[in-house]
């Protein structure tokens, strides 16, 4: 035992003063040796080049082991005996420290940490005793736990409105001070790594401290409330003792650096829509209504008298407490009567904090524009102001600002998160793995021990990488050649082989992932590896080149495992795994993931699945069945032959290569199966060889006995007793007959529907319910409360409480059923009303019947799970802001009670406690900041601004949206995983089939029935069936197979396999019309003849023989698939040229006399009218002629608006036309019934469309010639001629695609949106119990509400004669309760609704302010599940959808390798491009010289330069700016005209015509023209719509060209080449959210044309006319204001009486908001964050189309003339030209021979070729897949021959040369050649294997190391590289 204790614990030895004395040798050592190498490099730079190539054969640096960082748990394998050595300083485990002076001290909870060995604060060394005891406190668990309290405490104090007692904080400023100098005594301070303040999180202790003793002891700095509210930073300190949350918080700062790009283009983008802004509306925002002064002060008036008027706020017109902006232009808002609109009066809107006065306000402006908060209130006062054209402004902000940049931060925070949880799942996954192969090597270690014969084995512990081993093992190996773990690793001999005859190694148990150890030289002792009976085994050795492993799941699993998918090897414990019923997830072997789910993807049982239900018996079990007599040797193992021929055509290679390669092997052990690298060995290879052989010598111990049995504990006994109930046969047999009962199908589909109807029960409680209803919905609860009690009892019943509880479902049942129970037993006790809340809970019984909402309550769960630690940090970031807006603003916000200025009271949010500040903050994390910023800068100033800011980017941007990137991580892969779900079968589903079949058997005898009648009418010849196949015969041939195309005619038609014998399928798709296959007798006319073309049916049957010959064998063996998607088959389309039939088969053949007519004359002048009518409908001028009426029939809808009634001509032209485009669509309609037939037309959905929409116009057109224009429904259906534009959609082809996307998508946004219902449903319900009927309050004349005192209760407010009301949203009843949830879920209108129910009290008392505060937490609850969950889902839905449209749509990039992938995208854009002819050089001397400059890089960049302080001297200009200042800014300006102007000269003169051929320059000659022309027409242009300064700003985009130069805005590149990507795509989005929006608007017209103005409708802003709906309806698409929209619509709706006016403006607007801000806007955001993480991927992969622009470029420079060719000579000096990637720097003589590039005619180069091999190059390609070039086609050119073959031959002839020049010294012995000779003596060394080596330099850009590449030349061999 004494010697195994030794080798336990070789891993952990104790720091001694030996210890560092070593390591104190070790460093000298090193540094001598550094020291000798300098020394030696010193003296050999003078040699040849020859011996300075060893340095590049060296290891690269060693790296920390990332398992033993400090703060990371002991790893598995290191755990076992580390008991031991808690808290005592250990040398280090890492063997990157071994020359460093670092220990290790282990935790109690096997925490490594990590201390520096140098004296701490000089004094202290390691073995220290007080720094020992520091040790010691710092490394127990209770240290942070106490820590950790106290941080918490403290928290919990700071959030208290009055501070705590000083000597409170005392007493946390002395805890934290023992923390810290612990940590400071353990650690040491500063000067070596791992002491106290080298880690970033110490700072902040440090920091907090050093704040804390500053304010205590230097009394004069006061009680700094500023540097007192770093305190919060604390809570920061939880992040550093929780070890989850670093991760999440490594994630937001990953994050955060990668937003440095986005955040630069963001300010950017920013800036320039505020320069804009501010040039367009400066000002603009203080115009008013003023009233008329002649009314007042009669017409003759002084200046001075009408200015103090004007400036009179009482004169000027107000509405509530705003005063209201005007305009003057048109569209604007306008004045009432006697009121005059005046510009610049009294302050901006909101305190004066809205205006584009200064850039800092302008750009203010433009943030919240990108944040969208509030936003519509600054559209509304732009607009008003400035007139309703101004909309494109904000059209422009809204989609480039909001959608795209504030998505592209999702985007990134995503894909940062995305990293990192990769990361930490392979993390997990390495430590999950670890620890099953430690438990399996304990287990079987144990069982070693306790027999002796197995002493011999004991110590053969797998243990692959000490650090002397010079062979490493990788943990994984892949069929593909490399482990995972050595990129360029090389074949090596395998470890479990014998060696020759041993493989020695250490046998301390060593770190079973340290791979990366440098092998340090100390002794060891040696034993054998393998067992020693193995000798006797044939098995090759391991130096043996071509040694094969025989690994475990080889000798095991080859028989039935020779498909295992990838490739990958399986752990022989996970497949036995899989057999065993509760299958648990595989071992690490099988690469984590589930080898079933693996399996499922070739198919659920397909033919080599091993849970495939044929076979009769698994392979698994023979192989445990190890019991055959008398073997002595390892098992014979059956092949079974056939199986194998049947399945070599499978996907995977491993058996393929098994059955082609069994012959090569020694006949002697032919179950071994080679795999391609020698496998590397693990613990369980040498353990199951040793069982196979343990079995063979007779021990007949099998792996599964490993388990060895234990008594049964007395717990255990109990459970069984109590838990188990199977004490008594009857009482089994009562049990089985009631588990017949309860576990039926049907059983399951009445509990369902008791859930539904219990829940529409609960649904139907509302305020004022009457008294009958009130008691049939509590006998209703009573009786379905009995109903799920009685299941649940018989469940437990049937199942045994053992069995019942395992299920999570039943424990959530029987959960509810005893609150239930509880609630009816405790009805008289008041307060229990919660109780009732957890009924509802009910309804998520349905998840297990309905998939969606199981699948999005597991993303619920296991984003909750995710969302744990991402909680804690949002938690943390929330609490810091609002306990520091708590301590910054508290004081200033009492100025509202005690300041009359600002007055009013406190308002409601504030930062007044804690309550009230988190509110504050968690406000602004949903996105509004706005409001409560500007009531915190009327008392606090500017302070606010930054705080905010910092909050909202913070909050919203960062965190949140991490939020939103792990829901959406989760969400893709839940859906990825359906199959889970799919393990037990659907009961609900099973009853529903039984209905089904049910109904199928009915409908089966009918038709029996009827036609054994019609067949007693009618005897008709019987179909011969063959006996291979149900399909009918053909002509006496056989059948076509199944899909199968028959081309008859030039039209194409699919057969499909049916059921019933008579008809083909009924789902024929167009093509098949013309087919009848079963009669067989008739094909389709051409237009030409009317006869049948005889050759197309004898053809027809030749097809059908041939293609069918092999369809009876192998039909038995086929199963088909079918579950699963259904597979788009991707067809050649053959357009028909001709109409269908007229009338269906049926008909001919039932009435034979249709037939005759058919053919008779009639019938074929039918014929040939509707093959004319055919082609009418083809012409392309038919379609365009069409659109062309549905736009205009759609303008003329446009112009019906108010105002028409007052145009009697418009409205008379209109009425006619309206008549004209009815006609045309009813011809249209009857053309395409003649063209088409019915059948074609009526199985087209847009054709549908189209009849409906006709049809609709019909009914009008009888309606109005019946004089019933004015009844109300054909009013309602005048509204539905709104859809016309639709029929657009199907014509218009970038539409369509966007269309056909949605419709794909519709179902599962259908089910997502049921979700949402149900999920809102609950908190309805609960809405309606805690708020119906409390939302009512007395108000006076003016709506003002009255205050408790005067009333407080309904009588009261009664008798004095006051208004009782109720608010418009309320929670009365559930269809009100969801409404006002919709308005909470879209941050609409929400604070009203939350003021109400905080306010209220009980029903039909008065409400009071802040009488129920807690009711916040309702609020914040459904924010975050109701809002937060379910409307983010609606993004998930759409982009999953899209991936899920992109994998169905892969073509030809599915059979490429990444590499190849890579090298064809970068073909095609490659294919795109070609070279420009450049500007030719002017002739002129002068114009040279200029053309020369021009077209300098530097002049852009000046230019640039000069455009950007164009920008900066703008942004100076303000309102109300000094004289001094205009002026400067006027001679500023004019010298910028003059710049600009000159540099416009310069270019014409430089680039003569060429200038205008540039679209930037043409920009630049019309701003400089314009900027001129206003110079001296400075008046005329006040007057013009665009300033010419407005354009100046536009110019900052040539910023795009210049970013190219920077080498370091590869990052903003990349963004801008997304939006570049994401345009078209967003083009078609926008058409169709156009669309919606013109429909919607046209709608809106009709029905709220005489809408009130009031609330958000006013003048400006209104559904009068098309225009106004259509701004208004704009404003809406980001669900901005539509909750005052609604409140205006239904103004005229009383409280608590029927309205239609309501129900019709709730579906308009709710159906609005769902498919414009729900989907289409959501679209848009799925388009930008799947082409942003393309892009990304593109710029990390390859090769931009921006490089290839690069390229092409700097082409012209050395092919002015666009030729596409170079000379030879000019190649080198080209490719080193160019830009990093493509760049190859000179020498780069031997690199261009490498890349073999072709040489033509002249010794010319073609640019496409050298761009592919540079292509080629950087991507590290060689060999390509067959590219579909269209450059063969193009250009014709010959190649003669190609860099490296012209090198060989230059080669060749030097030698010849050589050889020659020997001969002739020889033969002449001349000394002339000497001279020759010496020029060749570098090329050539000696004769025989002459070699020239040559250094380059590649610049290969993915090589990480510099090396220097070797170029060796032999006489008879290719370059070598």
């Amino acid at each position: 035992m004494d010697e195994e204790g030794v080798e336990e614990y070789r891993n952990f030895r104790p720091f001694t003063r030996d210890s560092l004395f070593n390591i104190e040798r070790r460093i000298a050592e090193e540094q001598a040796a550094k020291e000798a190498h300098k020394l030696k490099e010193a003296g050999d730079s003078d040699d040849s080049e020859d011996e300075i190539e060893e340095p590049s054969h060296h290891e690269p640096d060693p790296k920390p082991n990332s398992k033993l960082e400090a703060g990371r748990k002991l790893p598995p394998s290191l755990e076992e005996g580390s008991g031991r050595f808690v808290g005592r300083p250990i040398e280090d485990l890492d063997e990157y420290y071994h020359n460093q002076k670092t220990f290790c001290v282990i935790g109690r909870d096997k925490t490594i940490y990590r201390f520096n060995a140098t004296n701490a604060l000089f004094v202290l060394s390691p073995f220290n005793p007080i720094r020992r005891v520091a040790l010691y406190i710092l490394v127990h668990p209770l240290f942070s736990v106490v820590v950790m309290l106290t941080i918490i405490v403290n928290c919990v104090f700071m959030t208290m409105t009055e501070g705590p007692e000083e000597y409170v904080e005392q007493i946390f400023t002395g805890i934290y001070t023992f923390e810290a100098s612990t940590k400071i005594l353990a650690r040491g301070i500063i000067l070596t790594p791992f002491t106290y303040l080298r880690d970033p999180w110490n700072w902040l202790d440090f920091f907090v401290i050093s704040i804390a003793y500053l304010t205590m002891w230097i009394k004069s700095l006061g009680n700094l409330s500023a540097l007192r509210t770093f305190r919060v930073l604390r809570a920061l300190k939880t992040v550093a003792v929780i070890p989850g949350l670093k991760t999440i918080v490594g994630a937001l700062l990953e994050a955060v650096r990668r937003l440095r790009d986005v955040m630069i283009l963001t300010v950017f983008v920013l800036s320039i829509f505020a320069l804009v802004g501010m040039q367009l509306y400066s000002g603009g925002l203080r115009q008013k209504c003023v009233q008329n002064w002649t009314i007042e002060l009669g017409p003759n008036i002084s200046d001075i008298e009408w200015l103090s008027f004007v400036n009179d706020s009482n004169n000027w017109w107000k509405v509530g407490d705003d005063y209201i902006v005007c305009g003057n232009g048109s569209g604007a808002g306008g004045c009432k009567e006697n009121y005059t609109c005046l510009p610049d009066l009294g302050d901006n809107p909101n305190f004066g904090y809205t205006s584009f006065d200064n850039f800092g306000w302008a750009l203010l402006c433009a943030f919240r524009l990108m944040t969208q908060d509030y936003w519509e209130s600054l559209y509304k006062l732009v607009l008003r102001a400035e007139g309703s054209a101004h909309a494109m402004y904000f059209v422009l902000v809204i989609l480039l600002g909001s959608f795209y940049l504030v998505n592209l931060i999702l985007a990134i925070v995503a894909m940062s998160y995305d990293e990192q949880q990769k990361q930490d799942a392979a993390d997990a996954a390495d430590e999950a793995a670890e620890r099953m192969e430690e438990e399996e090597r304990r287990e079987i270690l144990s069982q070693m021990t306790k027999s002796p014969s197995d002493a011999s084995f004991k110590s053969d512990q797998y243990n692959p990488d000490k650090a002397e081993d010079k062979e490493r093992v990788s943990l994984t190996s892949d069929q593909s050649g490399g482990s995972h773990l050595h990129p360029n690793s090389k074949k090596r001999g395998s470890v479990s082989l014998p060696g020759s005859p041993f493989a020695y190694r250490r046998s301390s148990r060593g770190s079973q992932f340290s791979w990366k150890k440098k092998p340090s030289g100390r002794a060891t002792d040696r034993q054998p590896l393998v067992y020693q009976t193995l000798e006797s085994l044939p098995l090759p050795f391991a130096d043996d080149s071509a040694a094969v492993t025989p690994s475990s799941e080889d000798l095991c699993n080859f028989p039935f495992h020779k498909n295992a998918p990838n490739g990958r090897r399986y752990s022989f414990a996970s497949q036995t795994r899989r057999h065993w019923p509760d299958a648990r997830p595989p071992s690490r072997r099988s690469s984590f993931a589930s080898n079933v789910s693996r399996n499922s993807r070739t198919s659920r049982y397909s033919v080599h699945s091993p849970l495939d239900p044929l076979k009769k018996e698994s392979k698994m079990d023979t192989l445990f069945n190890f019991t055959r007599k008398g073997s002595q040797r390892v098992p014979d193992v059956v092949v079974d032959k056939p199986r194998l021929d049947r399945d070599n055509d499978s996907v995977s290679s491993l058996g393929s290569e098994c059955v082609g390669e069994k012959q090569k092997m020694s006949p002697t052990n032919t179950f071994l199966c080679p795999s391609p690298t020698a496998a590397n060995v693990d613990i369980k290879d040498v353990m199951v060889l040793k069982d196979l052989i343990d079995h063979a010598s007779g021990h007949r111990r099998s792996f599964m006995s490993v388990v060895s049995v234990q008594p049964e504990a007395v717990r255990d006994k109990l459970m069984n007793y109590l838990c188990l109930w199977n004490c008594s046969p009857n009482f089994k047999k009562l049990q089985y007959f009631v588990s017949l009962f309860i576990m039926d199908a049907f059983v399951d589909l009445f509990i369902t529907l008791c859930i539904v109807v219990n829940t529409g029960f609960m649904a139907l409680d509302h305020w004022d319910m009457n008294e009958d209803l009130k008691s049939v919905s509590e006998f209703a609860n009573t009786l379905f409360t009995g109903i799920f009690a009685a299941e649940a009892f018989l469940k437990i019943l049937a199942l045994s409480p053992i069995n019942y509880f395992k299920d999570n479902w039943n424990v959530f049942d029987s959960f509810i059923v005893f609150l239930s129970l509880m609630e009816l037993m405790l009805e008289e006790l008041p307060g229990l009303s919660v109780l009732r809340a957890f009924r509802l809970l009910r309804v998520f019984k349905l998840a297990k019947s309905w998939p969606t909402l199981n699948m999005l309550i597991a993303i619920v769960g296991r984003t909750m799970g995710a969302l744990g630690n991402l909680t804690i940090v949002l938690g943390i970031v929330v609490f810091i802001f609002a306990v520091m807006g708590q301590q910054l603003f508290r004081d200033s916000y009492q100025r509202y009670i005690n300041d009359s200025d600002i007055g009013g009271g406190m308002p409601r949010w504030n930062f007044d406690d804690f309550l009230h500040s988190f509110m504050i903050i968690f406000r602004v994390l949903c996105g509004e900041w706005i409001e409560s910023m500007w009531g915190c800068m009327r008392v606090a100033g500017y302070p606010c601004v930054p705080f905010f800011l910092l909050t909202m980017v913070i909050g919203n941007l960062v965190v949140l949206n991490l939020f939103l990137a792990l829901l959406l991580s989760s969400f893709g892969a839940e859906s990825l995983q359906r199959s889970e779900a799919d393990d037990e079968p659907n009961k609900l589903a099973e009853a529903v089939d039984r209905f089904k079949r049910f109904g199928a058997w009915v409908k089966v005898k009918i038709i029996v029935c009827l036609k054994v009648k019609l067949r007693r009418k009618t005897k008709r010849p019987v179909i011969a069936l063959s006996p291979s196949s149900s399909r009918p015969e053909l002509n006496g041939k056989e059948a076509l197979a199944d899909g199968q195309t028959v081309v008859g005619n030039g039209k194409a038609y699919e057969l499909h396999q049916t059921q019933d014998t008579e008809s083909l399928s009924p789902n024929k798709t167009d093509a098949e019309k013309g087919l009848d296959l079963p009669d067989g007798e008739k094909l389709p006319r051409r237009c030409s003849e009317g006869s049948v073309n005889k050759d197309s049916k004898s053809m027809l049957g030749s097809e059908a023989s041939s293609s069918s010959s092999s369809l009876s064998e192998s039909e038995k063996d086929i199963k088909v698939e079918a579950d699963g998607e259904p597979e788009i088959n991707e067809v050649d389309i053959v357009y028909v040229k001709e109409p269908d039939d007229c009338l269906c088969k049926v008909c001919t053949r039932k009435f034979k006399c249709l037939a005759t007519i058919e053919e008779s004359k009639t019938g074929q002048i039918w014929w040939k009218f509707r093959c004319f009518m055919f082609r009418v409908t083809e012409h392309k001028y038919f379609e365009t002629f069409i659109i062309t009426m549905i736009l205009a029939s759609s303008s003329a809808l446009a112009l019906e608006d108010e105002y028409l009634g007052e145009r009697p001509i418009l409205k008379a032209i209109l009425m006619y036309l309206d008549k004209c485009f009815t006609a045309i669509f009813i011809l249209e309609m009857l053309v395409k019934w003649v063209a088409f037939g019915f059948k074609t037309y009526f199985t087209d959905a847009w054709c549908w469309l189209d009849f409906i929409i006709v049809s609709l116009s019909i009914v009008l057109l009888a309606a109005e010639s019946f004089n019933l224009g004015d009844l109300g429904s054909i009013k309602a259906l005048r509204t539905l001629r709104a859809l016309r534009p639709l029929r657009a959609v199907s014509r218009w082809e970038g539409m369509r695609v966007v269309v056909n996307a949605l419709i794909k998508a519709i179902p599962s946004i259908f089910n997502v949106l049921l979700v949402c219902l149900v999920f809102w449903l609950i908190f309805g319900i609960m809405g309606v119990q805690l708020f119906a009927g409390r939302f009512h309050k007395c108000v006076d004349a003016d709506g003002t509400r009255l205050n408790i005192s005067v009333v407080d209760h309904r009588n009261q407010c009664e008798t004095q004669n006051y208004t009782w009301t109720n608010s418009k949203i309320n929670f009365d009843n559930v269809m009100n309760a969801y409404l006002a949830l919709f308005q909470i879920a879209t941050y609409k209108g929400w604070t009203d609704i939350m003021n109400d129910a905080i306010d209220s009290r009980q029903p039909n008392y008065q409400p009071l302010y802040e009488d129920n505060r807690y009711m916040y937490m309702y609020f914040v609850l459904f924010i975050i599940f109701g809002s937060f969950f379910t409307l983010n889902l609606f993004i998930g839905v759409i982009i999953d959808n899209f991936n899920q449209q992109k994998k169905k749509g892969g073509s030809l990039e599915m059979f490429m390798t990444d590499d190849q992938k890579k090298y064809y995208m970068a073909m095609k854009r490659m294919q795109s491009k070609s070279p420009q002819k450049s500007i030719p050089k002017p002739k002129l001397w002068i114009a040279g010289i200029i053309f020369d400059v021009t077209t300098n890089q530097m002049f852009d960049i000046g230019i640039m330069v000069v455009i950007l302080l164009n920008m900066i001297t703008m942004m100076i200009e303000h309102e109300g700016m000094t004289h001094e200042i205009d002026e400067a800014l006027k001679y500023i300006n004019i010298v910028f005209i003059a710049i600009f102007t000159l540099e416009c000269v310069l270019k014409i003169i430089g680039l003569r015509q060429f200038y205008f051929k540039i679209p930037w320059n043409v920009f630049d000659f019309v701003v400089v023209i314009l900027s001129i022309l206003a110079l001296s027409l400075a008046g005329f242009f006040e007057n013009f719509f665009v300033s010419p300064t407005l354009l100046r700003v536009i110019r900052v985009f040539r910023v795009g060209r210049v970013l190219r130069l920077v080498k370091s805005a590869k990052g903003i590149r990349t963004l801008l080449f997304s939006l570049a990507v994401s345009l078209p795509a967003l083009f078609n989005i926008g058409l169709l959210l156009a669309l919606v929006m013109f429909i919607y608007a046209i709608m809106g017209m009709n029905f709220f044309m005489k809408a009130e103005e009031e609330y958000g409708l006013d003048d400006a802003f209104n559904f009068k006319t098309f225009f106004r709906s259509f701004i208004l309806l704009f404003q809406m698409c980001t669900s901005a204001g539509w909750d005052g929209v609604l409140n205006g619509l239904i103004a005229k709706c009383k409280p608590n009486e029927p309205c239609t006016q309501y129900t019709i403006a709730t579906m308009y607007l709710v159906t609005y908001l769902v498919i414009s801000f729900l989907v289409v806007v959501n679209m848009y955001i799925a388009v930008i964050l799947e082409n942003f993480s393309q892009a990304t991927e593109d710029v990390q992969q390859g090769l931009t189309p921006d490089d290839f622009d690069m390229y092409y470029e700097k082409w012209e420079k050395y092919d002015p003339d666009a030729t596409q060719y170079i000379q030879l000579d000019m190649l080198s000096d080209f490719v080193d030209f160019l830009e990093e990637p493509l760049q190859l720097q000179k020498p780069n003589h031997f690199m261009l021979v490498k890349l073999d590039i072709p040489i033509c005619d002249g010794d010319m180069c073609f640019c496409r070729d050298i761009l592919d091999a540079l292509t080629k190059n950087f991507l590290g390609t060689t060999e390509t897949p067959d590219m579909p070039t269209q450059q063969e086609a193009e250009t014709e050119y010959v190649v003669v021959s190609s860099t490296l073959k012209r090198q060989k031959e230059h080669y060749a002839a030097k030698i010849i040369q050589k050889a020659y020049r020997t001969f002739r010294r020889k033969k002449h012995g001349s000394e002339d050649d000497d001279e020759e000779n010496d020029i060749d003596e570098d090329c050539v060394d000696n004769g025989d294997a002459e070699t020239v080596v040559v250094e380059t330099t590649s610049s290969h850009a993915s090589d990480t190391t510099e090396q220097q590449k070797t170029v060796e030349l032999h006489a008879d061999s290719d370059i070598v590289a």
